[in-house]
């Protein structure tokens, strides 16, 4: 029998090399004024961004322009809706990396009413979001978190105060998402690197999910596939267009993924180390990825775990290794060994690099949880997977 599930849907995906485009068309199909949102490193790439601002203005569109040049915190978001609040954006725009699509999706909901996105944030805010919007096109230009597909928006405030919050609702979920993979050749190898592990960190922990279910299993393991055969090859060669796409699509598969299946222990620490460290996100996932599986599968292992959990370490490893005769047991230790490889061919750093130290692990563990993690991880367990990465 078929396991129960729901779905939630997906943007209008328009996915190909060359797919900006249909910028220009896709926009016009809205209206007349747009509001863009983008990243620094696209403003760089003048070529880049001029032909986007010239096909729009050419199609007789009025541009407003804002430059996200940080992970979007509630005084950024706010400022941006009050300096168009209340007037008439047909669309919102947003071209960048995750933070910059976050952003978008943030400024696209807040646009209809004007309030401060602090009072929408779960765990922060007394407001639930009614999931009105601003229509909104997603164009990523780093393959990482998957924001083009999902229904939330991160937004941070940094100090020993701050927090990571969500903005989220099911209406959230782009219109559009435009992914030209074309777009994401000039992201440097350490992005790279570190979206790139976000990436699969969301695949794998989706994929591992005690809510998982047979449609994001599919989606996972498409995604998961892609990135096992593109992920080294865009961090050595950014002008590796058939690996960029592969990482393009992995991306996207683990925006779907996550929105369906949640997510596990590495994103259960993500906040309070980017929040309170600033650990870039992606930096995060990759260098707690190997560390948090390989505590993982032993806890599974030593408790007599689910035994759907064990064989989905088995089908891993048996997709990262080149060896066709190896028992279960040698297939899932093969996979804890091939992430640690990626952590280090990729040059991960590690979380002192960051400032953390042994005294902070128990602060940490104190503000994390284990989400959708098939392992309950003990306080124990977390502190010595938190102490091999500092």
């Amino acid at each position: 029998m078929v396991k129960q599930f729901t779905s939630k849907p997906l943007p209008t995906i328009h996915f190909a090399l060359g797919s900006i485009k249909q910028l220009p068309s896709l926009a016009d199909s809205f209206g007349k004024r747009l509001l863009i949102l983008s990243g620094n490193s696209l403003i760089s790439q003048a070529n880049i961004w001029d032909k986007v601002t010239a096909s729009l203005k050419q199609n007789h569109s009025t541009l407003f322009c804002s430059t996200i040049a940080s992970e979007p915190s509630p005084e950024m978001i706010d400022t941006i809706v009050q300096d168009h609040f209340p007037e008439e954006i047909d669309a919102v725009i947003a071209i960048g990396g995750g933070s910059v699509l976050d952003a978008g999706k943030a400024v696209s909901a807040m646009l209809t009413n004007g309030y401060g996105v602090q009072n929408f944030l779960e765990g922060v805010g007394s407001k639930n979001p009614d999931g009105l919007k601003i229509p909104f096109i997603a164009i990523p230009t780093t393959a990482g978190t998957g924001s083009e597909a999902t229904s939330n928006a991160v937004i941070t405030r940094t100090g020993s105060s701050g927090f990571k919050k969500s903005l989220r609702h099911n209406n959230y979920i782009p219109d559009v998402a435009l992914i030209d993979p074309a777009l994401m050749r000039t992201c440097p190898p350490d992005i790279t690197a570190a979206c790139g592990m976000d990436t699969l960190t969301q695949l794998v922990e989706g994929f591992l999910s005690t809510k998982a279910s047979p449609i994001t299993d599919a989606f996972a393991w498409s995604g998961i596939e892609a990135v096992q055969r593109s992920l080294l090859a865009a961090f050595k060669n950014g002008d590796d267009l058939q690996a960029r796409s592969g990482m393009a699509y992995g991306s996207l598969c683990s925006g779907i993924v996550l929105t369906n299946a949640g997510l596990g222990v590495v994103h259960g620490m993500a906040p309070v180390l980017g929040s309170h460290f600033m650990v870039p996100h992606g930096v995060v996932c990759g260098t707690l990825m190997a560390a948090v599986n390989e505590a993982s599968l032993a806890h599974l292992l030593e408790t007599n775990g689910n035994r759907e959990y064990l064989s989905k370490y088995t089908r891993l490893g048996q997709l990262f290794s080149s060896r066709e005769d190896g028992s279960e047991a040698y297939y899932q230790e093969a996979f804890i060994e091939e992430l640690y490889t990626l952590t280090e061919r990729l040059n991960l750093p590690l979380l002192s690099d960051f400032g953390v130290t042994d005294e902070d692990i128990m602060t940490i563990i104190s503000q994390s949880n284990t989400k959708n993690n098939p392992a309950v991880l003990t306080a124990t367990e977390m502190a010595i997977l938190l102490a091999k990465r500092i």
